[in-house]
């Protein structure tokens, strides 16, 4: 593949966001800014993809708000454990 990490990061992220997958927004946030993507960079990216969408995805803007504010974390596979798949219990 020719893209570079960061670049290929923003895309999926693009992605998760226009097909409302929840569990890979998580897990491909939590890559890019292990990348060194700035919350502002990806908080763009988001913010671009929900205008195309052109439908109501509060779930995708409160887990990006989420995502963005956490301390950074360790990216990891995702896992069937919670449902969300990141792999650990959320409360």
């Amino acid at each position: 593949m020719s893209l570079d990490q960061r670049t290929l990061a923003l895309v999926q992220i693009s992605a998760a966001v226009a097909c409302n997958a929840l569990a890979t927004l998580r897990v491909t946030v939590t890559a890019a800014l292990n990348l060194g993507l700035t919350p502002q960079e990806i908080e763009e990216v988001i913010n671009l993809a929900k205008e195309i969408q052109q439908q109501p995805i509060s779930h995708v803007t409160h887990l990006a708000n989420q995502l963005l504010r956490e301390p950074k974390k360790q990216a990891h596979e995702p896992s069937a454990q919670c449902g969300c798949g990141c792999g650990s219990h959320h409360s």
